[in-house]
């Protein structure tokens, strides 16, 4: 039996309280570094995509040839049977490059951020939301056949060649007027936003830019941010522009500031991204601004506005008008660059006027080829914004843009819900149609049919005011309420609902004719003065409640006190 031994027992001792205290640093440090980590937006321990099983890849396999085959391609290039026919093209994923990410430039991004990207679709594309169409687990499914068969260029779980940054939303700076003033400066000098998107933020600074795979793109409009991409849940919220001006959009001339820029930087930024936003209603099934699909006409006294700058103008508000393309007849528009205007309107005792206001990224006016291709007919230009030689077209010409109004010239004799066409009424109800062109010209029509638009020459229309700024048409088309023209021309009459539809045409894009985009049926509504009375009389009423309120209290103390 081993004596015992003071010596060994200290000697132990000390081993053990050393061992202690180095276990406790090294705890005590990783906590340290791990903290540091999740705050520098560093590489996380764990953040490798789980790798799905074989039954997952072929349940998505399965999937994907059935839903998402037709816009991407057997292979996954983006490359379908739909693709020459999207604005823009749906996505390559051979190469692994990916817009919507939370990883830092360059990088792939997570399983979960591909999921959410099925999920929610990319607004301002034709990629949609599948959550309704598609349960979780096959939208993940999905997402895992994509990852591990159509990704080729690249490995998800190659630990020798990928990494994974996290970029952390956090910290947020709430918005406030000081916030945004910081944001447009670094929006305008530090970070120099506005040589691609614009001053006012209308996507119409560098228009020469391509994406990685040759394709033409052009700048985001950041007054449209429910059109954002990865912004569809709660397109207001500026967490979504501090993730991408972090991350950068891969794939796209879009470059991150996540080294160039502060935490603080980007969150003033984001702010004033956020602040450009044109403010309406979302809708909760579209994400984008809600449709009333009334015009609200308003009672002016004295001389309707002549200028796109006046104030009378913002007293009343605009209403969102959504745009679609013009895809039943040829020439189709397939690719409608105009997708919404913001239409305001006022009356007088004699005229009704309208202002309407659009973005377009650039003044278009038509040039000799405009002209020549007006006499030998318009052709489809393709949605990718360049030539296709599989197509046939090298080249397209450029035409004026345009803005019309289109009423039915005999509203009263429709019975509700009846309306004519809206694509230029039809043989049984005849349309007036007011078109104004970049040109400066004013043209008035009566329309039979969609082939059966006739010219006419009575130069009622007028347009005081038509500027195009920054990136925005702002365009005024008057006319009386009423004419001597009533086999053709519409009459406005107070407290009724008049069919409204309107046309856009962007002449960069080889709209013209029948290439356009266009509205469905509004209605125009012009509410009647409210008569001076309603003013006058409630406050006399009430003067005279009040005098005798106080009369029959007088008579009660009276008879109290007696």
């Amino acid at each position: 039996m081993q004596m015992f031994s003071p010596r060994r027992f200290l000697t132990n001792k000390a081993i053990i309280l050393s061992m202690v205290f180095a276990f406790m640093f090294v705890m005590g440090a990783t906590v340290v570094v791990s903290q540091a980590q999740e705050e520098e937006g560093s590489a996380a321990e764990g953040f490798w995509p789980e790798k799905p099983s074989p039954e997952m890849i072929k349940e998505g396999e399965k999937i994907y040839f059935v839903k998402c085959v037709w816009c991407h391609g057997t292979e996954g290039a983006g490359d379908g049977p739909g693709a020459d026919r999207l604005w823009p093209r749906p996505r390559d994923f051979t190469q692994g490059t990916f817009k919507i990410r939370h990883t830092a430039s360059g990088e792939l991004p997570t399983d979960e951020d591909l999921f959410q990207t099925v999920t929610h679709g990319l607004p301002g594309s034709a990629m949609p939301g599948w959550s309704h169409v598609l349960t979780d687990s096959q939208r993940r499914a999905v997402v895992a056949f994509v990852m591990t068969d159509l990704v080729v260029d690249r490995g998800f779980w190659d630990e020798e060649y990928e990494e994974y940054t996290p970029i952390v939303v956090q910290n947020q700076i709430p918005t406030s007027e000081e916030s945004i003033a910081k944001g447009r400066e670094v929006y305008m000098r530090k970070a120099k936003c506005a040589e691609c998107h614009g001053e006012d933020g209308r996507g119409n600074g560098n228009l020469t830019q391509k994406d990685e795979w040759g394709f033409k793109i052009v700048p985001a409009n950041l007054t449209k941010c429910w059109n954002l991409r990865g912004n569809r849940e709660d397109p207001y919220n500026p967490q979504n522009i501090f993730r991408e001006v972090s991350t950068g959009l891969n794939g796209t001339p879009m470059p991150s500031f996540h080294d160039e820029l502060s935490e603080e930087d980007r969150w003033h930024v984001s702010n004033f991204v956020i602040s450009l936003c044109d403010e309406y209603g979302i809708d909760p099934i579209t994400r984008k601004p809600k449709l009333g699909f009334v015009i609200r006409s308003n009672y002016v006294e004295g001389e309707l506005p002549g200028s796109v700058d006046d104030p009378a103008w913002e007293e009343f508000g605009s209403v969102y008008v959504g745009m679609g393309a013009q895809i039943t007849h040829k020439p189709r528009n397939f690719v409608r660059k105009l997708d919404d205007i913001r239409v305001t309107s006022l009356y007088n005792d004699d005229e009704i006027v309208y202002l309407l206001e659009w973005s377009d990224r650039t003044e278009s006016h038509i040039t000799d080829e405009g002209e020549k291709a007006l006499k030998e007919g318009i052709r489809e230009v393709p949605p990718s914004g360049q030539p296709v030689a599989k197509l046939g077209i090298t080249k397209w010409p450029i035409f004026n843009d345009s803005i019309a109004i289109q009423f039915p010239a005999h509203w009263q004799d429709l019975s509700a819900p009846e309306k004519p066409r809206f694509i230029f009424g039809d043989k049984k109800n005849a349309v007036d149609l007011w078109k104004w062109e970049s040109s400066g010209e004013v043209k008035e029509y009566t329309g039979n049919g969609w082939n059966k638009l006739n010219f006419r020459d009575n130069k009622g229309v007028s347009v005081p005011g038509a500027v195009w700024k920054d990136g925005q048409w702002r365009v005024i088309m008057k006319r009386s309420r009423t004419t001597d023209d009533l086999e053709n021309e519409v009459q406005f009459e107070l407290g009724k609902y008049v069919p409204t539809v309107f046309f856009a045409w962007e002449g960069n894009n080889g709209d013209a004719g029948r290439k356009m985009s266009l509205s469905t049926w509004w209605y125009t509504i012009l509410i009647p003065p409210v008569p001076m009375k309603v003013y006058v009389i409630p406050p006399i009423v009430a003067l005279v409640l009040i005098g005798a309120q106080f009369w029959f209290k007088s008579k009660a103390e009276k008879l109290h006190r007696s």
